[in-house]
């Protein structure tokens, strides 16, 4: 830990009573929670004229992926971003997955933005809805049952090689941003009728994917036929509507505090609906930052009830909320670490009194890498895109 140092005109309060005529930029480590100077410019670090090479800020609207499992009941979820740590990729499946499948690499994060249908695992079954996670450890056996004639079915996978954990609480005690009894695991006794994936040769087939490449174990029955179960590890699902987000009155919480899940140092943060900061000398929005240790992903989730409409920032920073529930839902970003961003000064000066929607940010801090499937449908010049930059 180092003294905090002085120099020039400053806030004595970071994100409060910026000095007249500067714009504050946060600069720090581990994202917002680690060492951090705010830096009061002339003019704003968000103005710029143009962004060139690997550093420049990416964009995508993830409903308008052309994924393989739509139109093919075999295919896998389409890949578009990855790393060593990590692989986010778009399912749209219509058809029920045809097989039992197991991923030996990782564990599986399922946020689902639209469509319905049921989880079969070993533990049983499970039903889901929009705007739910599942999560799901590595090796289990599972299938994705879609409901027939649902609204389009789309969900972001996150296949993560460390395991998905819950981050540590301290002193927010037992019930922030959730309680752990709203979890779900799948039941036995669930009463939900789902196919058979029996195949046309009388068969069950497992699809196990081990070091990326895929193999396929047989039975004569169903593999499902767990009769009892007991332990620690097991599915489960998190409503979004279950979240309690932490709220401030006089400054900005910082993305960390709404952190829901985190694969080694990766993190997984779901901002839900709720009031902004209401002290008079507190910013209404989120500072300009550079975050020098963290690629982040940015995608807009809608508000609950339907999806939004409008534009707005790449860092959810999106229309007033007059009339308008902010950017489309599946609109998102991706921020390099050492990219400075943040809401632009038409944020500032129109600043909203709730954030009416739902933001799911991953950062994870090795570089993440684009697939051809990402580039394909890829919103040019984002950078200057009026959805990123307010």
């Amino acid at each position: 830990m180092f003294a905090k140092h002085v120099q020039g005109r400053i806030s004595r309060q970071g994100h409060a009573r910026v000095p007249e005529g500067t714009f504050e930029e946060h600069h720090g480590r581990q994202g917002f929670e680690g060492d951090v100077s705010q830096l009061y410019h002339a003019h704003p670090t968000t103005d710029w004229l143009r962004v060139e090479g690997p550093i420049r800020p990416r964009g995508i609207r993830l409903t308008d992926v052309p994924a393989a499992d739509e139109h093919d009941e075999r295919a896998l979820p389409t890949p578009l971003m990855f790393n060593e740590d990590i692989t986010v990729s778009v399912s749209k499946r219509t058809a029920p997955m045809p097989y039992y499948f197991r991923n030996t690499d990782g564990d599986t994060l399922l946020l689902v933005q639209s469509g319905s249908g049921a989880l079969v695992t070993d533990y049983g079954t499970l039903a889901y809805g929009p705007l739910e996670y599942l999560v799901i450890p590595k090796g289990t056996n599972y299938r994705i049952i879609p409901d027939p004639g649902a609204e389009q079915h789309v969900t972001y996978v996150v296949e993560t090689r460390e395991p998905i954990t819950l981050p540590e609480r301290g002193l927010l005690g037992h019930f922030l941003p959730f309680d752990r009894g709203v979890l779900d695991v799948p039941r036995l006794d669930a009463g939900i009728t789902v196919p058979s994936a029996q195949n046309p040769a009388g068969e069950w087939e497992v699809l196990v994917q081990r070091a990326g490449e895929l193999s396929s174990i047989f039975y004569a029955f169903d593999p499902a036929d767990v009769e009892g179960w007991t332990g620690t590890l097991a599915p489960f699902r998190l409503r979004l509507a279950d979240l309690r987000p932490l709220t401030c009155e006089r400054l900005e919480m910082p993305p960390v505090a709404h952190a829901t899940f985190q694969a080694g140092q990766n993190w997984f943060v779901t901002m839900a609906p709720r009031p902004t900061q209401t002290a008079d000398d507190a910013d209404k929005a989120q500072p300009a930052h550079r975050n020098v240790d963290y690629d982040e992903l940015f995608v807009f989730l809608g508000t609950g009830t339907g999806t939004g409409t409008g534009t707005g920032t790449g860092d959810g920073d999106g229309d007033g909320d007059g009339g308008q529930a902010g950017p489309p839902a599946g609109l998102a970003s991706v921020t390099p670490a050492g990219m400075n961003h943040g809401p632009d000064q038409v944020r500032h000066a129109n600043p909203r009194t709730r954030l009416p929607f739902y933001v799911w940010n991953v950062d994870t801090v090795r570089p993440l890498r684009y697939t051809e499937a990402f580039e394909a449908v890829e919103i040019p010049d984002f950078a200057r895109h009026e959805s990123y930059r307010g």
